[in-house]
């Protein structure tokens, strides 16, 4: 994947860890690499590369829409390097799809989301998503009722539905930051 926009600075790494709180030893646990890596980063003396940036970028996007980004601890403690790069997945989809929806200039259609329920409606279609180890959510399932279900022809109204949720999870996380979204 190539950067989304111009390589990153070293001034810019550093400030893109301060704003997502990560220490050092933090980052080079989330980004799969050594402390002396990142330092290296934050000197100048590496350039900093787009696959960091890009993912850098996108946890900053998640963040400010007060959704959780991060691997989970548990992944983190047990050294989950495999799980850890789901995760980071996860926040690239997650931050692409979003720009995508924003670039539409929103949902479409007011969706009706249960946070509760893990799901989001909208007439016929529904769009089920599981909850995180790490506060987050991912897509698990949709279904219609008025057709069979086609992830092509429904993917514009399944990402409004994923943006629709994010929105409602980081509405939650804003009025009650210490519960879980679906409590």
């Amino acid at each position: 994947m190539s950067s989304i926009i111009e390589d990153m600075t070293s001034s810019e790494f550093i400030d893109y860890l301060r704003f997502l709180g990560l220490e050092q030893m933090d980052a080079a646990a989330m980004l799969r690499v050594t402390p002396r890596t990142v330092r290296r980063w934050q000197k100048g003396d590496l350039p900093v590369p787009d696959t960091v940036s890009d993912l850098l970028r996108a946890w900053r996007q998640l963040a400010e829409a007060n959704i959780p980004w991060a691997p989970d601890l548990e992944s983190i403690l047990q050294g989950d390097s495999d799980q850890i790069r789901r995760h980071q997945d996860h926040a690239l989809s997650l931050a692409a799809v979003r720009r995508r929806v924003e670039a539409r200039r929103g949902p479409a259609a007011p969706w009706r989301i249960s946070l509760k329920e893990h799901r989001a409606t909208l007439g016929p279609m529904t769009v089920q998503f599981y909850h995180l180890a790490n506060g987050g959510f991912s897509l698990a399932s949709y279904w219609r009722r008025d057709k069979d279900p086609d992830p092509s022809r429904d993917q514009h109204l399944i990402e409004d539905a994923v943006v629709s949720f994010s929105e409602a999870v980081g509405e939650a996380r804003r009025r009650k930051p210490n519960k879980a979204w679906d409590e």
